[in-house]
């Protein structure tokens, strides 16, 4: 069953952390009649053929002669219920990009978050440069507000390419990765190894990741904050990142929702000899949470957390965060997600329900 082919996929890019994080990424399998779509709450690497959420094509497709509604809060209500509704597996939740998926005409769609393709899709020439890289007709989607609003203006330009007898199989989204689409496990391989091959062609400098000594200061935050857990976490990279205040303002903020998730949208940054509790209560009344990530000046970063795994996790995603950030240089420079899309997705239901579900992970 072809099912099975896709756990395997799934599997196989989920456990290469240059292409898939945590509970990043999603992918799917269709036929004439139902789509499989992985559901919330789990995680490619580990995803089994119970992980997959079947839905009904005839529904999904009826989506598109609907009327939503132009309030956004009530469109993307109105959308997910349709969504659900147009579940078989009622006890499941599908991804948010499960209508996205279904556009696509090939059998197989992989999506994933690797920091290599984002230091592109993040990169202030990004477009320009995936376009002399993949042809004129490769899509490209920039910031957009995710939802039926994204999956709508896919749509159109998949669309417009078929008008031109055009099949589209692959997508860049400007701070959100790529898809690829195929009928074979041998397609998604050729595609997702063109596209690594063409991109690493570009890159004038890899970031250097050799760890560096760990220092003795989580006692400190966490007798300061009453933390219970904190990770410290250095590299050669994290270093350059923390010379100084402005040297981190490159990583200080969200390149991708993935982010958002695992350590919210921004990271504090300590200077040497300030306060610790008077800085974190101004970062706090400045964005209103407290920070998970907060850079120390030539040092490295310090992760609060609730647990040491979610912790690890937050590091991970924060070094992510970094490796696109080099990785951008060689695509005209570091831009984050704009602050329109950060306040939506903040405040979003699917992905506060993603966050909700991250803590299992």
């Amino acid at each position: 069953m072809s099912l099975k082919k896709l756990v395997e996929i799934s599997n196989f890019y989920g456990q290469n952390e240059d292409v898939v994080l945590a509970g990043g990424g999603n992918t799917s399998f269709k036929d004439k009649d139902f789509l499989y779509i992985k559901g919330s709450g789990t995680t490619l690497a580990t995803i089994t053929e119970s992980g997959f959420v079947k839905m009904d094509r005839q529904k999904l497709a009826k989506m598109w002669e609907r009327s939503y509604s132009e309030d956004t809060a009530k469109r993307e209500a109105q959308v997910l219920a349709d969504l659900m509704d147009a579940r078989i597996d009622k006890d499941k939740r599908p991804s948010v990009e499960t209508s996205l998926h279904d556009l696509f005409e090939q059998s197989y769609v992989v999506h994933t978050h690797p920091a290599l393709v984002n230091g592109l899709t993040c990169g202030a020439d990004g477009e320009r440069i995936a376009k002399e890289l993949f042809g004129e007709d490769v899509i490209w989607i920039g910031p957009t507000m995710p939802g039926y609003v994204l999956a709508a203006t896919v749509k159109e330009k998949i669309d417009n390419l078929k008008k031109n007898g055009i099949v589209a199989n692959m997508l860049f989204m400007a701070n959100h990765g790529v898809f690829v689409a195929g009928n074979t496990e041998e397609e998604i391989a050729n595609l997702m190894n063109m596209i690594f091959d063409k991109l690493s062609s570009m890159v004038k400098r890899k970031p250097d990741l050799t760890p560096v000594e760990k220092d003795a200061y989580t006692s400190v935050f966490k007798k300061v904050l009453g933390q219970e857990v904190a990770l410290f976490e250095c590299n050669r990279e994290i270093l350059n990142f923390v010379e100084n205040e402005e040297s981190f303002l490159k990583v200080h903020s969200a390149y991708t929702p993935d982010h958002m998730v695992y350590y919210k949208h921004k990271a504090m940054f300590l200077k040497n000899g300030e306060d610790i509790k008077s800085a974190v209560e101004k970062f706090e009344n400045k964005y209103g949470f407290l920070p998970k990530v907060i850079g120390l000046e030539k040092t490295g970063i310090i992760v609060l957390e609730e647990s040491e795994k979610a912790a690890k996790i937050a590091a991970k995603l924060f070094c992510d965060t970094v490796k696109i950030a080099v990785y951008a240089e060689s695509f005209g420079g570091g831009v984050f997600m704009p602050d329109w899309l950060i306040d939506f997705i903040a405040n979003w239901e699917v992905e506060s329900y993603r966050k909700s579900q991250s803590s299992s992970l």
